[in-house]
């Protein structure tokens, strides 16, 4: 399943921090806030993995910024995104969490009608912060020392 945080309502395109808790509450079918009542929609990770037994994979995330010149402020947007998909609360409560992809491109969306920059490579203060957040549990060789590429010339 892939979730992203595109802000707090409808239209998107405003820099917000997300709300503690959303990613989880996204992933096991429990939202209700600021962006909405979304308990109507299935458990994804109860149904798809816990019930049959299957890893579960986020093949997309990141959270959306407009660049507008604040890049402490749009980094602490990305960064309390990533803070709460490699929690040490969402390894435990979804055990069965294989695989996590941030979004790493910088493009314009038509539903925003702007630029939104979802890397967390493209400058190296957020590089090295993504880096240094990154668990122990969700690195591929357990005990490996965290990496990120060098952002691009």
């Amino acid at each position: 399943m892939s979730l992203y945080h595109w802000g707090s309502a409808h239209p998107w395109g405003e820099n917000e921090l997300p709300e503690p808790g959303k990613f989880a509450a996204q992933l096991a079918g429990e939202y209700a806030g600021l962006g909405g009542d979304d308990r109507m929609l299935p458990d994804f990770a109860g149904v798809y993995s816990a019930v049959r037994g299957k890893p579960l994979a986020i093949p997309e995330t990141a959270a959306l910024v407009v660049p507008r010149g604040d890049p402490g402020g749009e980094l602490a947007i990305k960064q309390a995104w990533w803070r709460q998909v490699f929690s040490p609360e969402t390894a435990s409560r979804f055990p069965n969490l294989r695989m996590v992809n941030w979004f790493e491109w910088d493009k314009q969306e038509t539903e925003v009608g702007a630029r939104v920059d979802w890397s967390v490579t493209s400058d190296p203060a957020s590089a090295a912060a993504f880096a240094g957040d990154l668990p122990d549990w969700l690195l591929a060789a357990p005990g490996a020392a965290p990496t990120c590429p060098t952002p691009a010339p």
